[in-house]
């Protein structure tokens, strides 16, 4: 099925003609996403005109409200939130803040879902080191490169490194004046760009492991993409990753915004390690489906016994594969 442009989040007449064509439609549920406060108004006023019809509207929460947002932002996503008939998000703690402002709403928690339908990597890029470390995405003040870049530094493993792959929001300048003053100009490599899948797989494939040393965070598709190339994870320990990242499994957490437990633990790391929690995260991806995702959403018994054994992981193990 084709998609048809019909929403213009500026233009209050498509918001009332996205939701004629969605009556007239006569669906029993209507899924929204809640990512950003610039959509807010009119994704809101949808769910609840919508609502008044009595057509559920479940809000897939990526973030209650900008990593970086003003006052007045934080406000708009809220009120966009407070016109869902329930919610489904990725990690316990933004569901936990949801229900806190939200306590008569219903909040599914499910790890964001393994991509299973990115390209298989060529081996187009030669490894340039022992070991390879890879930093992904659009970069953010919040997504800690700073911290990465002066933990690599204090690693001071001449047998590695680190590739910076993803478009600046702001401050590739700085980026690079402290690339320069840390000394290590010559072991990071930057690609300051939009990539496509394509070239994002070649760079998955070349690297031993995935880094994430943000400073805060509700959900990341970094690790689960690191997972799909059966790839090991070092991320902060924060709620959103470590629901899905396995201590000394299928990656490492290291302490929030510390690049010397960062550096320490970079330092010591070795590929057969990392080939080691590669394989398990791999096997962890493939407990992550989009199958069960989707059994969240629609409100499903059996997303909620999928996302149970997955979500929770009271001993410790990687969940078995789901079968539902």
């Amino acid at each position: 099925m084709s998609a048809r442009p019909v929403l213009d989040g500026i233009n209050p007449m498509t918001w009332r003609r996205t939701v004629k064509e969605i009556r007239a439609f006569g669906p029993d549920l209507v899924v929204l996403p809640a990512w950003t406060f610039f959509l807010a108004p009119a994704l809101g006023w949808i769910a609840k005109s919508l609502r008044r019809s009595g057509i559920e509207c479940c809000m897939i929460v990526h973030n209650a409200i900008d990593h970086e947002a003003a006052a007045w932002k934080s406000r708009l996503s809220l009120w966009q939130l407070s016109k869902a008939s329930r919610f489904v998000t990725h990690n316990r703690d933004l569901a936990d803040q949801i229900s806190a402002v939200f306590p008569d709403r219903a909040v599914t928690v499910f790890p964001h879902p393994v991509f299973d339908d990115f390209p298989m990597p060529q081996g187009t890029l030669q490894r340039e080191a022992e070991m390879e470390f890879l930093f992904f995405g659009l970069v953010r003040p919040y997504k800690g490169l700073d911290i990465l870049l002066e933990g690599f530094a204090l690693s001071d493993r001449k047998d590695a490194r680190l590739t910076v792959v993803g478009e600046f929001w702001q401050g590739e300048d700085d980026c690079r004046r402290q690339i320069a003053a840390l000394g290590i100009a010559d072991r990071v490599e930057l690609i300051p760009r939009f990539v496509s899948d394509a070239e994002a797989a070649e760079y998955f494939a070349r690297a031993d492991v995935v880094v994430l040393p943000y400073r805060s965070v509700t959900g990341s598709g970094v690790i689960p993409t690191a997972y799909h190339y059966g790839r090991a994870v070092v991320a902060s320990d924060l709620p959103g990753l470590a629901d899905v990242v396995r201590d000394g499994e299928t990656g490492w957490l290291v302490p929030v915004a510390d690049p010397n437990a960062l550096g320490k633990l970079l330092g010591q790391l070795k590929r057969s390690e990392t080939e080691v929690a590669g394989k398990r995260a791999h096997e962890f991806g493939a407990t992550l489906s989009w199958e069960g995702f989707a059994h969240c959403v629609a409100g499903t018994a059996d997303g909620t016994a999928h996302l149970a054994s997955v979500a929770t992981g009271t001993n410790g193990s990687i969940p078995e594969r789901s079968t539902s």
